[in-house]
């Protein structure tokens, strides 16, 4: 298994082109089955459960998680994020047992509507504006880091892998809708999956022809250390660890349009919570896979010698590997498993960045009384722009480098906190005041502010203080305003059960899927 040097050869780019070509004709084939906007954003609820968790893997794992991963193992944080892994199983329970269901039976496609329905159409509009944020960035972000990488690699002009990633995934996801998102999802995981084995194995043939002591050097480095049990607040610790992916989790899994919009694609209920269970299920090992990615390549470095990737950060290191160790072919694979892990990304946020501007905008303020095939064509033209957004987002990333990223993050901080507080807020058996519900996310928000401006307060218990603060001074606002006494007993009108919401939603919205099984 010899290395196969900086060159990046025929065969290479033979794989890769037969990946995007594939990619192609699966959205062409999809696309022949899109009649209305409901095929065009459900699938008319007929995917396979399994597809569908494969699908929501995809757009869990994207391109940076493939690089940053492996680049946290490699780093002095050893394994301690994968702590993170096993409490996934936590956030399975809370979506398919308290979320999920309720969803599907408010018979909602945008998951903002369902805000609407409990509380107001204030906070929809909320949650809706702070996820178009959210996606904008996050779709470019996605798209420039592993353009990056395929340019360093190949030498070729990092905008030319942007253009093609971008237009291969716009050409697919325009005209084919959910279900060529589902389908490209599905076999991008595999092949994201083939790529990380074909690494491991080829790390520790490496490993083996330097005769690395590869557990002893584990060893003495630590590498798979997982505990670090302080409970300094500006530390990097486990308990901060665990509570932010609880927090985290739940929020994408829950208030995230491109992973709810594959709810309502399956057949039934149960046939949705089964997706998400292989979707949790099956990025435990993945993600335990890119930390020993991680882990394996520090100790193939320490033994060939650390000066070798010297003045490389972390999440390039891996990368680096790719371009410089394994053999033609190989490469290729691996590369289009990069490529598979963003471009599954950037179709879930193109198709439910669509959703939300049709179904929470356009058809609810603007025109409300036009043919579905009108509203299909605004649909087919909003992914388009939002693919260019996409692309456009991710040259900006490139111009403005760390710059760029450390603003994004900055924005993320703020279009994600608070949204988690407004979902919850939709949960409570009393219907919260519209004023209250606004109150506490712009709380989250004054929250994660001062928290960043004016406290060493570690960045993983942003999420945590922002939503309790969001959720907590919502439900005081809200007593506040219904009176003392409502704070202690709710009164018999103001109750607002999740069964109302239900029955309502019953009398007035159509099966998505035209088949029996949706209920909680």
């Amino acid at each position: 298994m010899e290395g196969g040097g900086s060159a990046f050869g025929v065969l290479d780019w033979v794989v890769i082109f037969v990946y995007l070509g594939g990619m192609l004709a699966i959205g062409w084939w999809s696309g022949r089955r899109v009649k209305g906007t409901a095929g065009f954003q459900t699938a008319e609820g007929r995917m396979n459960s399994v597809l569908v968790g494969l699908s929501l893997l995809g757009a869990y794992l994207s391109a940076l998680t493939m690089m940053a991963l492996p680049g946290k193992a490699f780093g002095k944080e050893d394994w301690l994020w994968a702590i993170q892994l096993p409490f996934l199983i936590v956030t399975a329970v809370v979506i398919t047992r308290f979320v999920l269901p309720w969803y599907r039976a408010a018979g909602v496609v945008s998951v903002y509507a369902f805000l609407e329905q409990r509380i107001h159409v204030s906070a929809r509009m909320l949650a809706s504006v702070c996820f178009l944020a959210l996606s904008t960035g996050r779709a470019g972000l996605t798209l420039y880091l592993p353009a990056l990488a395929f340019s360093e690699i190949t030498k070729t002009d990092i905008t030319y892998s942007i253009v093609v990633m971008g237009l291969v995934t716009i050409a697919y996801t325009v005209y084919g809708g959910i279900e060529a998102v589902i389908w490209t999802d599905a076999i991008q995981v595999v092949i994201f999956t083939l790529g990380a084995l074909l690494s491991i194995v080829y790390i520790m043939w490496d490993i083996h022809l330097v005769n690395a002591d590869f557990l002893g050097l584990a060893s003495q480095f630590h590498k798979f250390r997982m505990w670090e049990p302080s409970a300094n607040l500006t530390q990097l610790t486990t308990w901060w660890l665990i509570l932010q992916t609880l927090f985290e989790t739940i929020r994408i899994y829950g208030t995230q349009q491109d992973m709810t919009q594959r709810y309502v694609s399956t057949a039934s209920t149960r046939e949705a919570n089964k997706s998400v269970w292989i979707s949790i299920l099956g990025y435990i090992p993945l993600g335990f896979m890119f930390y020993f990615i991680g882990a394996a390549l520090f100790i193939y470095y320490q033994a060939v010698g650390p000066g070798s990737v010297e003045g490389l950060k972390n999440d390039a290191i891996y990368p680096h590997f790719i371009a410089t160790r394994l053999p033609f072919g190989i490469r290729g694979i691996v590369l289009a498993a990069i490529f598979a892990a963003a471009m599954s990304t950037i179709s879930a946020i193109m198709n439910s960045s669509s959703t939300v501007c049709v179904e929470d905008f356009y058809k609810r303020f603007w025109v409300k009384d036009r043919s579905d095939r009108h509203y299909l064509a605004v649909s087919r033209g909003l992914t388009l722009l939002w693919g260019a957004a996409a692309m456009g987002m991710a040259v900006v990333f490139w111009k403005l480098g760390k710059d760029a990223q450390d603003m994004w993050s900055m924005v993320m901080s703020f279009t994600t906190t608070g949204v988690l507080a407004l979902m919850a807020l939709a949960f409570l058996p009393i219907r919260i005041r519209p004023a209250a519900a606004v109150f506490g996310w712009a709380g989250s928000a004054v929250a994660i502010w001062l928290m960043t401006k004016h406290t060493h307060i570690h960045f993983l218990l942003y999420p945590v203080i922002g939503n309790l603060t969001g959720f907590t001074l919502a439900v005081l606002a809200n007593g506040f305003a219904a009176g003392i006494k409502a704070l202690y007993r709710l009164l018999p009108e103001e109750s607002f059960p999740l069964e109302a919401t239900s029955a309502e939603a019953a009398e007035t919205t159509p099966d998505l899927a035209g088949k029996e099984g949706t209920e909680p």
